[in-house]
């Protein structure tokens, strides 16, 4: 199984001085960020849908073998409307194109419940968004049937793991698996601040034994053979956490799980050392 890990963003201006370079500016981070990591969720298209310019740029200042997936906007998956659909979609063909695509990320919010209705939106969106991988993050608990992974496959989209506190309402944390793949996305889990501001809901720094449970997923997931890919995001990145967490999952599982190969950065950091 391959698995490739990053962050859920990379043009943090609060990350320069501790995992870029002093100095760095924002037109460098992505190609800095490309030496130490093999792919990132890009969240800025949850906002707008990028322009094709903007995938071409995107595109080459990666190295081939990098990936990027991209969140599909809030106004179809907050707002209900497709109107952005055909915009986005062009840019997810265009990044395709590039030969850098990972798939396409689907986040909705825990108001979106687990109903007839809700199921067909969900669907006929999907079916939108084809040929493109679509992984969906559910948020509320309602979701976590017992055949939600068989419903997930019948209509061809993939389900997103969370890494998310205890709370009653949320879906569950733990690793998920549809269509034989895994995308993980690690938010946090301090309960306390989780609705509060978003700060303080991903100002959270994963343990070493909560990051080894998730090796661990993933080794037997590999080694039962139950998916051919996996693409783990921390998305806490209101400090460096997001980088150490994914830095030390990438060394735990190389040290434990001889079945998973983790997809390292494709050029040697060694052209951007100081």
């Amino acid at each position: 199984m391959n698995v490739r890990i990053g962050t859920a963003g990379y043009a943090y201006p609060a990350w320069v001085g501790g995992f870029y370079p002093r100095g760095t500016t924002q037109h460098d981070m992505l190609p800095y960020y490309a030496t130490r990591f093999a792919a990132v969720e890009i969240n800025s298209s949850f906002y707008r849908p990028p322009t094709r310019e903007q995938i071409t740029k995107m595109a080459r200042r990666s190295p081939p073998g990098f990936g990027y997936t991209l969140k599909v906007p809030k106004s179809v998956s907050h707002e209900r409307s497709v109107d952005d659909i055909p915009a986005f979609k062009q840019a997810a063909d265009h990044l395709v194109a590039t030969g850098k695509s990972l798939g396409l990320i689907f986040q909705i919010p825990e108001a979106f419940h687990n109903t007839v209705d809700n199921r067909a939106w969900l669907t006929h969106v999907g079916a939108q968004l084809k040929p493109h991988r679509v992984a969906v993050e559910f948020r509320h608990r309602s979701w976590n049937a017992p055949n939600l992974r068989e419903w997930m496959e019948h209509v061809d989209l993939d389900l997103v793991s969370v890494g998310v506190p205890d709370v009653p309402t949320l879906f569950p944390r733990g690793l998920r698996i549809a269509n034989r793949r895994i995308y993980a996305r690690l938010h946090s889990q301090n309960a306390d601040n989780w609705y509060q501001d978003g700060k303080l809901r991903y100002a959270y720094d994963y343990t070493e034994a909560e990051l080894r449970e998730w090796a661990v997923g993933l080794k037997t997931a590999a080694e039962k053979d139950r998916a051919d890919e996996a693409l783990i995001f921390f998305n806490n990145c209101v400090g460096i956490q997001a980088i150490t967490n994914a830095e030390r999952l990438c060394a735990i599982l190389k040290e434990i799980a001889p079945a998973v190969r983790v997809i390292d950065p494709p050029q040697p950091p060694s052209l951007f050392d100081e």
